[in-house]
């Protein structure tokens, strides 16, 4: 379950992300369209280290803004895709997007414990998922059914529970806020490694210049008191400045990449600015029998 913070008054509410929304209106906002594209960058080292030529992901739904959209990197590539969700409608609206940019995946339905795939042992080179491992999630079923349908690699994010931000939202909300509720770096590694599969790259990344606020920047601006200018975000917030990763497969927008890496100054920054200020963390997992030393990239 994918969580979005909504203030009304002095009342703050965990609910529920509405991600049909984001279908909608087709804007994202310029956090999640610079991750999605850091992403790329991990993607592309991921396919070169690893050869990666079939791609799982499960579960889909983690990620803010337009879900199912993650792995259309891989399909540009040339890879095969299979993305598994337990929502028929997010599905047939996933599915709408990828006709859209008529690109091909496979799409299946899984009632939410994602402990029985229907796949073949090591049938994807590489399997993944993005701030999708929750409580209601059965994870240690999830991540044992990965290790059997996964030949190669498999890769893993989940929130930054240290990013400074996180405990300052902490103090203002008064709230147990998302990355409480996530399951840790540490207990997938521990799942990871009774299952035969270790470590062989752990690191941070998604590190914007800009604090991870979970929230639309309207409602944090409303909380901390400066509710005037959030209304004139609102009023001034229109189609033509709606920021959306489909504008760049599409064509529209091929800049797009461009003008995100101008963000990226911080991504390879020193590990102590990292610690608290990335806004997620990350592992990749390999057999045993295919074991590296663990290691960190830079990313540009």
């Amino acid at each position: 379950m994918v969580f979005h913070i909504i203030v009304q008054g002095n009342k703050v509410d965990l609910i529920c992300y509405n991600w049909k929304n984001c279908f909608e209106t087709r804007h994202e906002g310029l956090g999640t369209t610079y991750e999605r594209f850091i992403l790329h960058e991990y993607f592309r080292r991921i396919r070169d280290q690893y050869g990666v030529k079939t791609v799982l992901e499960a579960p889909l739904f983690g990620m803010t803004g337009i879900s199912g959209i993650n792995s259309v990197w891989w399909a540009i590539q040339g890879a095969r895709v299979t993305l598994v969700d337990n929502s028929r409608e997010r599905l047939a609206a996933i599915e709408k997007i990828w006709d859209e940019l008529s690109l091909e995946a496979r799409f299946l339905y899984d009632t939410g414990t994602y402990a029985s795939l229907p796949f073949e042992d090591q049938e994807f080179d590489m399997s993944w998922n993005f701030a999708a491992l929750n409580p209601d999630l059965r994870v240690e079923g999830l991540l044992r059914e990965l290790t059997r349908v996964t030949q190669k690699v498999i890769f893993i994010c989940v929130p930054n529970r240290i990013h400074l931000f996180g405990l300052i939202r902490k103090g203002i909300l008064k709230i147990s806020l998302l990355e409480q509720n996530r399951i840790v770096s540490g207990v997938v590694e521990k799942i990871m490694k009774q299952s035969g599969w270790r470590v062989t790259e752990k690191g941070l990344f998604d590190v914007p210049p800009w604090p991870d606020i979970a929230m639309s920047k309207e409602d944090f601006y409303r909380k901390i008191g400066l509710a005037r200018y959030a209304n004139r975000l609102k009023k001034g917030s229109t189609q033509e400045n709606r920021i959306c990763i489909l504008d760049y497969y599409s064509g529209r927008n091929r800049e797009m990449k461009r003008e995100m890496r101008r963000y990226a100054f911080l991504e390879n920054c020193p590990s102590p600015l990292k610690n608290i200020w990335a806004h997620h963390s990350y592992q990749i997992f390999t057999p045993l029998n295919r074991c590296n030393d663990i290691c960190h990239h830079p990313i540009f």
